[in-house]
């Protein structure tokens, strides 16, 4: 088969220009610093990088999440540490208000300062994040979970409900804690022996009004003082027992009581067997008259005595340090979350960078390959171009 002149000049021709075109090619490559220049050049390849840029995408939302999740964990925090600080200070004053030497004015300073402590932690509860959204009321993020009524009754208005965010693949962590779980209240036995929950914001309410309520008056007289008197017995005018009558201290107690509604107090006796004498709420203990032993009242002890009822300061004590107790649980909740929130971050940033470098093995040029390969082509192109110049001398002495 013979071949002719034209065939190897047209041969010839389109071996030079390939080789122009491979060495344009890697020449570009070199100068771009990217293995693909155009979509056409590896469609297998594009596709590939084009997940590679998908999948790291999503792993920067994951931490733009994490992020979000960090900084509201510290707002929470801030928040939480600041309720932790106002609750110390609220049964500090719960401790002093006890002081049986302390008067009713300075329990009622107590009381405004404990006002202002409620206050403080109602705002606290009602804290919002850098994006405006509540972040104790669950999945109601709009408006205040604490609200307040005309008389100053706290109640949760928020829900229970978590939003949970994509931290991972396969993983969310909670945006959002419901303030139930987080101020939340104490148990209490009622007077009929029956536990009841009370929330949070009325044990405080209950402490500021145990501080305010009006002050009873005590009479403690001792059973050998009770012993001087042969039995009568006078009190705000009423006469309660006659000299003849002798009552025992029992009897004494129930004579006492039965005239409760003309003389406004009230008896009984405590654990040592004496006799306690206090007036009724809004009424005062004018006299009391031991008519056969007058000078009794001055030697007993305790004789009209302001006194705040230490069983309540004593729950206020213990239901004060109970909320402290759960603020400290939430706080040791949320350091947990960051800790976790933190390391997913830091595998989400190990992830990022092998998908970036397997990224960068699809789309950057390997220099040293390239520049060899370009050398190559170039020596390709020359040979090209020397064989294509004889040809071209050959053909034009055919034609002469």
């Amino acid at each position: 088969m013979q071949i002719s002149t034209q065939q190897f000049f047209d041969r010839s021709l389109r071996n030079m220009q390939e080789t122009q075109s491979d060495a344009a090619k890697t020449n570009e490559q070199l100068s771009t610093g990217k293995a693909l220049i155009r979509p056409s050049d590896d469609t297998d390849k594009l596709r590939t990088i084009g997940n590679l840029e998908r999948a790291i995408e999503k792993v920067q939302t994951y931490n733009d999440n994490v992020d979000h999740l960090i900084t509201r964990y510290a707002t929470e925090e801030g928040a939480l540490s600041s309720a932790s600080d106002i609750l110390i200070r609220a049964k500090e004053l719960a401790i002093q208000a006890s002081n049986a030497t302390m008067s009713s004015e300075d329990r009622k300073i107590v009381a405004i300062e404990v006002a202002g402590l409620k206050a403080e932690l109602l705002a606290l509860a009602n804290s919002r994040d850098v994006n405006g959204q509540a972040m104790f009321g669950g999945a109601k993020t709009k408006t205040d979970p604490f609200v307040a009524d005309a008389e100053g009754k706290v109640t949760y208005q928020g829900d229970s409900r978590q939003t949970m965010i994509e931290v991972s693949e396969n993983r969310q962590l909670a945006k959002n804690r419901s303030g139930l779980e987080v101020f939340s209240g104490v148990t209490r036995l009622d007077n009929n022996g029956e536990i009841k929950r009370i929330d949070f914001f009325s044990v405080l309410a209950d402490f500021e009004e145990s501080l305010v309520a009006e002050q009873k008056t005590q009479i403690i007289v001792a059973p050998d003082k009770l012993a001087q008197n042969t039995g009568e017995l006078t009190i705000n005018g009423v006469q309660i027992s006659q000299a003849e009558d002798r009552p025992t201290l029992a009897e004494l107690v129930t004579l006492i009581n039965q005239e409760t509604a003309r003389t406004h107090v009230q008896a009984e006796t405590d654990a040592d067997g004496n006799l306690v004498i206090e007036n009724a709420p809004g009424y005062e203990i004018e006299n009391i008259v031991f008519a056969e032993a007058p000078g009794i009242l001055s030697e007993i002890s305790g004789t009209v005595t302001p006194s705040v009822d230490s069983r309540l300061m004593e729950r206020s004590i213990s239901e004060v340090g109970n909320l402290h107790d759960n603020i400290s649980i939430a706080l040791g909740r949320i350091g947990s979350e960051v800790n976790n929130a933190e390391h997913q971050k830091d595998i989400n940033l190990d992830n990022e960078v092998r998908l970036k470098q397997f990224k960068s093995s699809e789309v950057d040029v390997d220099f040293a390959e390239a520049v060899s390969r370009f050398n190559a082509e170039l020596a390709r192109l020359e040979a090209a171009q020397a064989s294509f110049a004889k040809l071209s001398q050959l053909s034009l002495f055919e034609y002469i």
